[in-house]
């Protein structure tokens, strides 16, 4: 069975064409390891088969908490194997209060089955276009070395991120990301209602 893990619907910061499972909940927590550093908490829901809404608290370094929401609606789900991509369309913080700001997107992803690594493993391909605050197209990709370890690598057009991702299990990941000249560190974990 696919990771639900791996079915969320932002790859670090720029969406993807992956939602939640319908009666899942993922929760992230993501800060910068240091005092008054950035701090960043998402609770994601998986909502009906096609709407994925998540809120989040976003306080950046030495700033106040805002709060905020993302709302994605998927069109089709990728099929694995590269049979046929999956399709979404969203909006990003709705109440444009983060510094990347208010941002509507329309997002193709692309799984493809890694036969290389045992297990149900993918490596996701995603492109988009993204109007508002930021307008630019994103690119961004999944790669796996292993089945628990995944290089994420993404750009929207103003900003490279990058990490890594451990998986120890289906529904639990740590992730050491770079963005900019920070560094996050995260702790995300999904459940089911």
């Amino acid at each position: 069975m696919t990771s639900t893990l791996a079915c969320a619907d932002q790859l670090i910061d720029i969406p993807t064409a992956r939602k939640i499972v319908f009666e899942d909940f993922r929760y992230e927590y993501r800060a910068e390891p240091t005092v008054g550093g950035e701090i960043q908490n998402f609770l994601g829901l998986g909502i009906g088969k096609s709407f994925e809404l998540d809120l989040r608290d976003f306080r950046p370094a030495g700033g106040q908490s805002v709060n905020t929401l993302d709302l994605s609606y998927n069109l089709i789900s990728a099929f694995p194997g590269g049979v046929a991509p999956g399709v979404s369309f969203g909006v990003q913080d709705a109440a444009n209060v983060t510094p990347d700001g208010r941002r509507f997107f329309a997002v193709t992803t692309f799984r493809n089955t890694m036969d290389e690594i045992s297990g149900n493993v993918y490596a996701d391909i995603t492109l988009g276009f993204q109007v508002g605050s930021l307008t630019s197209p994103f690119v961004g990709v999944s790669v796996p070395f292993t089945s628990h370890l995944y290089l994420l690598a993404e750009d929207n057009g103003f900003r490279i991120n990058a990490g890594l991702e451990f998986r120890p299990s289906s529904r639990m990941a740590l992730r050491f990301i770079v963005r900019e000249q920070r560094t996050l560190l995260s702790l995300s974990a999904t459940s089911r209602f």
